[in-house]
């Protein structure tokens, strides 16, 4: 891999508006991933990730189209810590894995930088493999009123998701930069705008 890609990680509490974050640096110019989608990746039908979560969690968590049934993987990992950490197990390495191949391997143009969204940055040691970490805050209210929406959860689901997360005080302490999502989106688009700059100023030129 090139070794002048710069890593940019950007992180924050479920809700904080990380996907907007990245979705402004897209714009700009730069190449763009999401562990999200990279977790989903790594646990489809004939990978070796979906074969270790049978074996672990039993065939009840498939839908009869024989994929994961999602919503009921959350519900045993939210109330279980046991297999909360056995998903991380089984998670995290195949994570980093593709995260560092996809990487190595996308098509940088003018912009020699990388920004990837990843939720449990600091929770799960990836901070270490970037070279610009980036939290997203926003009020804790406005945390449970977006995962309730979003993952048509109740309220006080929300807030236990929340809660098995770092809190959003020592996100901000551990991360290189900070950015606040409490205003438009056009306010928070303008900070990633003028964050870039500084980063650009900082790694980016010669």
């Amino acid at each position: 891999m090139d070794k002048k890609i710069l890593k940019i990680a950007v992180t924050g509490s479920a809700g904080s508006g990380k996907s907007l974050v990245c979705k402004r640096f897209k714009e700009i110019g730069l190449i763009t991933l999401d562990c999200d989608i990279i977790a989903r990746q790594v646990v489809e039908q004939g990978e070796p990730g979906f074969k270790d979560i049978i074996e672990v969690f039993g065939r009840d968590v498939l839908l009869n189209s024989g994929n994961l049934d999602r919503p009921k993987l959350r519900n045993l990992i939210l109330n279980d810590s046991g297999m909360r950490n056995k998903m991380e197990d089984i998670l995290h390495p195949r994570i980093l894995e593709q995260m560092m191949l996809q990487i190595s391997t996308a098509d940088y143009r003018d912009i020699k930088a990388v920004v990837v969204e990843v939720p449990l940055l600091f929770e799960s040691g990836m901070d270490k493999f970037f070279d610009v970490t980036i939290a997203v805050m926003a009020k804790d209210q406005d945390l449970v009123k977006r995962i309730s929406e979003r993952d048509r959860v109740k309220e006080n689901d929300a807030k236990k998701m929340l809660s098995l997360q770092m809190p959003q005080e020592e996100k901000m302490a551990k991360a290189d930069h900070v950015l606040f999502n409490i205003g438009t989106n056009g306010e928070l688009f303008e900070s990633v705008d003028n964050l870039f700059n500084k980063i650009q100023k900082e790694f980016l030129t010669r």
